[in-house]
């Protein structure tokens, strides 16, 4: 099992489990299916600081959580928690796959979704653009031919003027 590929988080609680020192705080259950914490302020205040930057024990559950572990039983000590993948031999803990959460996926929407508003926006605002220069450009060759009109007539007129003289 290669476990260099696993996530950081399973990687650290994997150790925590495997340290003897730890066994009096954090240990398997006597089947070797769930995750039990003995002792939790004991948890909180000597092996979190070991493992993590955050000694809040509510963000360590909710990593346990976005990892499908189920919170089994808790009394104000102590806690287990399951993993159908999760066991002491480690043989599926590669198919742990951390969740999605549908909060991501309802601000990846709006994102896209405004993204895509302002896009459809943007567009009209060419287009609209485009016709005012199409518009100005029809006005501009108006303005030349009548100008070129003028031109030749007057030019005609000089020649008339020249020849009279």
């Amino acid at each position: 099992m290669e476990y260099s590929k696993l996530p950081v988080f399973l990687l650290k609680l994997k150790s925590m489990l495997e340290d003897q020192c730890n066994q009096h705080i954090i240990s398997w259950n006597e089947q070797g299916n769930k995750v039990i914490i003995h002792q939790i302020d004991e948890f909180r205040s000597s092996i979190l600081p070991l493992y993590f930057k955050s000694t809040n024990y509510s963000s360590f559950q909710k990593q346990l959580n976005n990892y499908g572990f189920k919170n089994i039983r808790q009394s104000a000590r102590q806690c287990e928690f399951y993993n159908e993948y999760w066991t002491h031999d480690y043989k599926r803990i590669h198919q742990i796959m951390r969740k999605r959460h549908i909060q991501e996926d309802v601000n990846s929407t709006s994102t896209f979704m405004s993204s895509l508003l302002l896009l459809i926006s943007n567009q009209k605002q060419l287009m609209a653009n485009i016709e005012m220069i199409h518009q100005q450009q029809s006005m501009i060759s108006q303005n030349i031919y009548h100008l070129h009109t003028e031109s030749m007539k007057q030019q005609e007129l000089i020649i008339n003027l020249a020849d009279e003289i």
